[in-house]
């Protein structure tokens, strides 16, 4: 089933290191993994803000689960956004809040009560932090800005995950993770996707290309700053 659709799409970001589409058509289908290979001047934070309604494409059409960004149908859109997990590659925490605070303030925003959101952090929080564990938990209690990034890392992640998306768009998500928990990371993603998540991918230039996930991976290139569909992963 399609997710996430894009139909003779143009658009331009903000600044320089922004990636371009150009007449762009593809589709990510559910249960699918889409990687794009980032170099180190790309910021994906302005088109994926345009993938989810957030910025307007300057041609063509964009399409959640079949359903366009269009119009001032607010509340579906909110709707559409609740089911949508995003890890940025930037900051991305409200600094007044402990990290806890940050992830069940996303979940109550989208309408998941606070009992449901407590047991689907913890299982994310088992599932992702293995020798991290216990910073993650302590982390939980406190403000983003006394945290170091393997952890924030780490908490995006469960942030991401916790409310089960049907899409899951990764910003540079392993910048500051352990390499000792790429592996949880990996097992996170499939089962994910064995349920129907589509993923899509902005990897980074380090040890992201040796990740081994199931089939169907998809892998999309950036020549000269403009999104190409005609890729194939890094050897």
């Amino acid at each position: 089933m399609p997710i996430l659709e894009f139909h003779e799409v143009s658009f331009k970001g903000a600044g320089e290191t922004s990636i371009r589409m150009n007449k762009f058509s593809a589709t990510i289908r559910s249960g699918e993994l889409v990687e794009v290979e980032l170099e180190r001047q790309h910021n994906p934070r302005d088109l994926v803000s345009m993938m989810l309604g957030l910025n307007p494409p300057d041609a063509g059409e964009v399409l959640y689960n079949r359903q366009d960004w269009l119009g001032i149908d607010y509340a579906r859109h909110f709707q559409m956004r609740s089911e949508i997990g995003r890890v940025f590659a930037g900051s991305a925490w409200i600094q007044s809040l402990t990290l806890r605070d940050n992830i069940h303030l996303a979940m109550r925003h989208h309408g998941v009560a606070e009992t449901d959101a407590e047991e689907k952090v913890e299982h994310w929080i088992q599932r992702l932090s293995g020798h991290q564990l216990a910073k993650v938990k302590w982390a939980l209690k406190k403000r983003p800005s006394v945290v170091e990034p393997s952890v924030l890392a780490l908490c995006q992640l469960i942030r991401a995950m916790a409310n089960h998306p049907r899409l899951l768009i990764l910003e540079r998500p392993l910048r500051f993770m352990l390499e000792s928990l790429y592996d949880n990371f990996v097992a996170a993603i499939d089962d994910l996707r064995a349920s129907g998540t589509a993923v899509l991918f902005f990897a980074g230039d380090r040890d992201e290309y040796r990740l081994e996930f199931r089939s169907p991976v998809s892998s999309w290139r950036i020549i000269n700053g403009t999104m190409n569909t005609n890729g194939r992963r890094r050897p």
